[in-house]
């Protein structure tokens, strides 16, 4: 299940800000189409740090040969700052922190969370916004993407429309299924030859690739036209553009003359490869992302585009290339892939800041899926006559007919019967085995519980009882069996629970694997916020305070009486310096505990202590 984010910028600067940003949220496989609306401040000083960035990552590559950029006589690529790391930080943090204000974290991010609870959904965000300069801002650090494992956030235009393609019968794909035309352009000093590689290790087995190795600028264009179509266009060399429509080229091989095509020129064959079926337009050049910018410059539907948004170094092209169509290759979703292969570049981070987030994916809301070839299956199937004659020849005994036929009838009317009634006799059985167990007879109301999980072996409520009931005797283990057989059979209150236990046995991964169920089959508030606030306490102890306090915040939203919530809240808060806010939580906290309880008298004792710090009790 996949969710659908448009994030629209609307009009505005960094210098003014963007006083109507929009979220329209929707699913195909739900009957949600939601809209949110919210602002982001000026923020001047993020356009000088992605400047001062991108200076660095020209001024690092041009004293070396392996890098994919065209470095122009006048351009202020050999500019060179100290610290690329600093500089990088200082960017990383100040996106964060705009995207972090009141007007745009509240309207917006908190809404998405609370309606998106599992953080492992697939989630496609497409940024709306025609200035490519705000596309090449690092979107990469806003906290909900980081949060959210299978999302990606994808540059958009404002305006599109649907390119028609040619038509086909009875669903029958288009000729360019499955047709790749890899172009290996001027390759001076950087390997491209790695790239191809890389694509026929993961598509060799499956897809039609063609190497186009240093073409004239006819040999390109011939093959661009190709009456088939290609599905994929890959270029791997050198290119370069000054974010002005018209202006790119590609740099298609290294003779002195007749050696690149511009983008102008290339339109025209991008729309009749459209037309044929191509999907997909990959750029494995520098600073690609002014590519897009003409490519969409005169308002006419394209492809899907992944380009470069900074110069990057030749081995770390070589990696995304590699891990991208791996991960295609796995029949995973263009965003999906998009996602995991610049997550594989993470390590790269320490030697050349800003590194996974250099690969850009371009597309539209509308595009039509990516979808190749399966690899073929290996295995011949085996029909019901294989191997008949070859099994041994063991004695057999037979059984006469009318006895078969008596004792089949009699087990269909027995198992009819336990089907039908089982259910219902179980759910007596649950309901008296919890006015015992309210009445501390709890020996009885064992023996009914384990009554109705016989009558009914998928019944969750019965297992979730006697998981309480042992919790209550101090049995852990038998507690921790029950309420595993419970989650198992769907109980969405098991595997908060479940999570809690993690926790506090210091396995806050596994914990989060039990919230992600919990949060995707629940409709109770109160569940929801026994899961939320779960989630939080992980991120708490994670120290990723910003994500730990968005989710306590949903929880309390939807329970507002959660001591627990409000105790990890205050933690949160106090870490964050927001000493005001804190005071209220603990406040809260004490309010709503009972000393009864002992998991909710240490959230009282944590309180008292803090409150008296603060000099507001005695």
């Amino acid at each position: 299940m996949t969710w659908t984010v448009i994030l629209a910028l609307g009009s505005g600067t960094l210098q003014e800000g963007f006083p109507l940003v929009t979220a329209k949220l929707k699913n195909q496989a739900r009957p949600i189409n939601i809209q949110f609306k919210g602002s982001l401040l000026p923020v001047p000083d993020l356009e000088v740090l992605q400047r001062r960035w991108k200076v660095c990552c020209s001024g690092f590559q041009s004293s070396r040969s392996n890098s994919r950029i065209k470095i122009k006589p006048t351009s202020t690529a050999y500019v060179s700052e100290n610290n690329p790391r600093a500089i990088y930080e200082g960017l990383k943090e100040e996106m964060q922190k705009w995207l972090n204000a009141d007007e745009f974290y509240r309207k917006i991010e908190v809404n998405l969370r609370t309606q998106i609870g599992n953080t492992s959904e697939y989630i496609q965000i497409f940024l709306e916004c025609d200035d490519s300069e705000i596309c090449e801002l690092p979107w990469d650090a806003w906290n909900f993407r980081e949060a959210y494992c299978n999302s990606e956030i994808i540059s958009s235009p404002s305006e599109y429309r649907i390119l028609p393609q040619q038509e086909t019968q009875a669903g029958i794909y288009l000729p360019s299924r499955g047709r790749i035309l890899c172009v290996l352009g001027n390759s001076k000093g950087i390997d491209v030859k790695k790239d191809t590689k890389s694509i026929a290790q993961s598509l060799g087995d499956r897809c039609q690739l063609e190497f186009l190795d240093n073409p004239t600028p006819e040999e390109f264009n011939d093959h661009l036209f190709d009456e088939k179509g290609w599905q994929i266009f890959f270029f791997a060399g050198h290119s370069d553009s000054d974010n002005n429509a018209t202006n790119g080229r590609l740099h298609i091989n290294q003779n002195p003359a007749n050696n690149t095509i511009t983008v102008n020129d290339f339109k025209i064959g991008v729309k009749r490869a459209s037309f044929k079926g191509l999907q997909l337009l990959i750029f494995n050049s520098c600073s690609s992302l002014g590519l897009a910018a003409d490519l969409v410059s005169q308002n006419y539907s394209l492809p899907s585009i992944i380009v470069m948004r900074a110069p990057i170094p030749d081995p770390i092209a070589h990696d995304f290339v590699k891990s991208l169509f791996r991960y295609l290759a796995d029949g995973e979703p263009l965003f999906l892939a998009m996602r995991k292969a610049k997550d594989d570049l993470l390590h790269w981070e320490s030697r050349f800041p800003g590194a996974s987030g250099i690969p850009v994916l371009c597309q539209h809301p509308n595009f039509e899926e990516l979808t190749l070839p399966r690899r073929d299956a290996t295995k011949p199937l085996i029909s019901a006559a294989d191997g008949v004659s070859n099994r041994p020849n063991h004695p057999q005994f037979t059984i006469p007919t009318k006895v078969m036929q008596r004792t089949s009838i009699s087990l269909a009317v027995l198992a009819i019967g336990y089907i039908l009634i089982g259910p219902i006799v179980a759910s007596v059985a649950n309901k008296i085995g919890m006015k015992n167990h309210k009445k501390g007879q709890l020996f009885i109301a064992e023996k009914y519980y384990q009554l109705a999980n016989l009558l009914n072996l998928n019944y969750a409520a019965s297992y979730y009882n006697l998981a309480d009931l042992y919790e209550s005797l101090n049995e852990k283990e038998y507690a921790e069996k029950a309420m595993k057989e419970a989650a198992r059979r769907g109980s969405t209150e098991a595997n908060a629970e479940i999570s809690r236990s993690l926790i506090l046995n210091n396995q806050p991964q596994e914990a989060l694997k039990f919230v992600a169920a919990c949060l995707e089959n629940t409709q109770y508030d109160g569940v929801k916020a026994a899961c939320f606030k779960n989630r939080g306490w992980v991120r708490l102890t994670q120290k990723q305070y910003d994500a730990a306090e968005a989710d306590l915040r949903i929880a309390i939203k939807f329970r507002d009486d959660s001591p627990e919530a409000q105790c990890l809240l205050a933690e949160v808060l106090e870490t964050k310096g927001k000493s005001q806010e804190a005071l209220e939580a603990w406040n809260k906290a004490l309010q709503y505990s009972n000393y009864r309880i002992p998991k909710q008298d240490e959230c009282i004792q944590i309180a008292q202590q803090r409150l008296q710090a603060k000099g507001n009790i005695k």
